[in-house]
């Protein structure tokens, strides 16, 4: 029985206006002022808010001077990316139709409450918890971060769903035992859901009704 659903943010409630390819450029320029790059080319495949925390390792008694100039560069580039965009058409009459339905709702996002605050001013009307990397350092697809939004909403893992457009989500929900929906607004494709183990997989968040009446 699903008695709450965790939904990612960017590409799952909303449209992904982000450039990843530009944000960590933008987080190696940070760097510069710190450490050779080519001191960082083994970190190529992480992820970006894992290599700021691994390049603040490796800086040592620098290294959260650093962290602080990149979190607020990036920051401004997600910002920059969430104006003048809002939730797709759908997401509020889903969030309804949930909420009438007694279902607790969260969200887990790796970006920032101001890009939410921006994009989904009245959230508090169907949110009940978030949790972004400001609350947990520990961001999915490390299952900490799914564990600190079921402690908000107070809900166990087993009567849960977490609803994303990426791997991610899908890992982070899988790793904390919830019920893993991946949806294709985003950019990743069907395949590569099936890849990750996703249990369901929808065009978009108005597929995610039926699987919830199945469930139910």
């Amino acid at each position: 029985m699903i008695h709450g659903i965790i939904f990612d943010f960017d590409g799952t409630l909303t449209k992904l206006t982000l450039d990843f390819k530009l944000l960590k450029e933008e987080m190696l320029n940070v760097a510069d002022g710190f450490i050779p790059r080519d001191e960082l080319k083994h970190l190529d495949g992480l992820y970006i808010i894992e290599m700021i925390y691994e390049i603040e390792r490796l800086l040592g008694e620098k290294g959260r001077l650093f962290s602080q100039k990149a979190f607020k560069r990036l920051e401004e580039l997600e910002i920059q990316a969430a104006a003048g965009k809002g939730l797709f058409p759908y997401t509020r009459d889903i969030l309804k139709i949930l909420m009438h339905r007694g279902i607790k709702l969260g969200i887990i996002t790796r970006t920032c409450m101001k890009v939410i605050n921006t994009v989904f001013p009245d959230m508090a009307e169907y949110i009940q918890g978030v949790s972004t990397r400001e609350h947990e350092k520990h961001v999915k697809p490390d299952p900490r971060h799914v564990q600190h939004i079921l402690e908000i909403i107070s809900i166990k893992p087993e009567n849960a769903m977490l609803v994303g457009d990426h791997p991610t989500d899908v890992m982070a929900g899988l790793r904390a035992g919830l019920i893993t929906v991946g949806v294709l607004s985003g950019r990743t494709k069907r395949h590569e859901f099936e890849i990750a183990g996703a249990h369901f997989i929808v065009d978009d968040l108005t597929g995610i009704l039926p699987i919830v009446e199945k469930l139910s």
